[in-house]
């Protein structure tokens, strides 16, 4: 099904563009390949699409550049030999295998953060913490350019991954493991807990080393080891059997963050911005939602909030931002209503505002810029909005 749907989508672009001919321009020809480009990788912040045609002599072209997609890169080569035109193939498909020798990873420490350029001085896009597996697909001077389960792309200091192979990614999959079900807090190497092995997050995956004296013997990703408290972690297994986004738990889950501090990027129990916030909250329910606002938008049962906000239910997700002069919503900040006119979001610092003007803590700033709300306990799963039980990043599918 996959593969027909690629060639309907060149069988148009060609017939557009002028099958059979050899007059075809460079112009032309990346009007085709932006055209694939739109369909397969219509997300930047997911994917990786960089591609170039430039003519050599005659009807001979050059097409050079990357992407992390095999199936785009498939599909560009085809439309290239079905427009008639003869052409070089320098078209990398990341991972380069040559560089890239260990195509998977686990965050090594409590949480990495994830830059926009390999720079320590780069924007911050995102993070991750402990225990996540990542896709890696390029280094580039000591950092790694990485995607994790949220199909987010960043790059992350090498220091802060395990890198690993299919088969030692598999055996993770297939091992016992402890998932870090408190907000944050400490592993010990010593029973005096004077010394400290690492701090932790919630939602940081751990190797079970067993337990005894109500501690929990652990195994870090890098090999370090030491212990934690057993009530504040649970076989990873057993909770992805057991775990589901219900609205009491992620409200009360929500409100322990309250006071923690906005950051731009932060994606954790230490600092988060807004979208970073309810990813957070709705893990802890065992669904992994996409990263920023304006694709969690994307996902969902639709709201009507156009004339009241009577509809809204504990865990939805509320929408704010603005309308551009094209008519299209530009979704800018997002919280997560809690009942009674009230949405738990960050916004300089996690708080509680409400939607209603005759309260005290009503925020205009809210008020006059929503854009919708999204219901996702019931939704079902799917991309943007997948159970850890399902994810195929987590769990073996063998």
């Amino acid at each position: 099904m996959y593969r027909r749907g690629i060639v309907q989508i060149l069988s148009v672009i060609i017939l557009c563009s002028g099958c059979g001919t050899t007059s075809l321009t460079e112009q032309e020809l990346m009007q085709g390949v932006d055209s694939i480009a739109g369909i397969l990788v219509p997300d930047s912040r997911e994917n990786l699409f960089s591609v170039e045609i430039k003519r050599l002599t005659g009807d001979e072209f050059v097409i050079s550049g990357e992407t992390n997609l095999p199936e785009a890169g498939e599909a560009i080569l085809d439309y290239l030999a079905n427009s008639g035109v003869r052409y070089i193939d320098s078209l990398k498909v990341l991972p380069d295998t040559l560089i890239i020798k260990k195509k998977w990873g686990l965050v090594t420490v409590s949480v990495c953060n994830m830059k926009k350029t390999p720079s320590y001085a780069s924007e911050l896009v995102s993070q991750a913490v402990m225990g996540t597996p990542v896709k890696l697909f390029k280094k580039n001077d000591g950092w790694l350019l990485c995607q994790t389960p949220d199909n987010y792309l960043g790059w992350i200091n090498e220091s802060s991954i395990q890198e690993m192979s299919d088969e030692e990614i598999e055996s993770w999959r297939n091992s016992k493991r402890l998932i870090f079900t408190g907000r944050s807090g400490d592993i010990f190497i010593t029973d005096t807990k004077s010394e400290p092995v690492s701090d932790i997050v919630v939602g940081s995956i751990l190797a079970d080393g067993g337990s005894r004296s109500g501690k929990s013997y652990i195994t870090l990703p890098d090999g370090r080891k030491g212990y934690i408290a057993m009530d504040l972690v649970c076989d990873f297994d057993k909770w992805c059997s057991a775990i589901k986004p219900e609205p009491d738990k992620l409200i009360r889950f929500a409100r322990t963050l309250l006071g923690r501090s906005y950051l731009w990027g932060g994606t954790s129990a230490y600092a988060m911005d807004c979208s970073g916030f309810v990813k957070t909250v709705f893990f802890t329910g065992g669904i992994i939602l996409s990263r920023d606002a304006s694709q969690q938008f994307l996902h969902g049962i639709e709201v009507d909030v156009s004339s009241s906000i009577d509809s809204l239910k504990p865990a939805d997700l509320v929408f704010f931002g603005n309308v551009n002069k094209e008519g299209t919503k530009k979704i800018t900040h997002v919280g997560m209503y809690i009942s009674d006119t009230e949405v738990i979001h960050c916004s300089g610092m996690v708080r509680i505002n409400s939607l209603d003007p005759s309260r005290l803590n009503y925020s205009e700033y809210l008020g006059k810029r929503i854009m919708g709300a999204r219901r996702l306990i019931g939704a079902g799963s799917g991309k943007g909005m997948e159970p850890v039980a399902l994810s195929k990043w987590y769990i073996s599918q063998k």
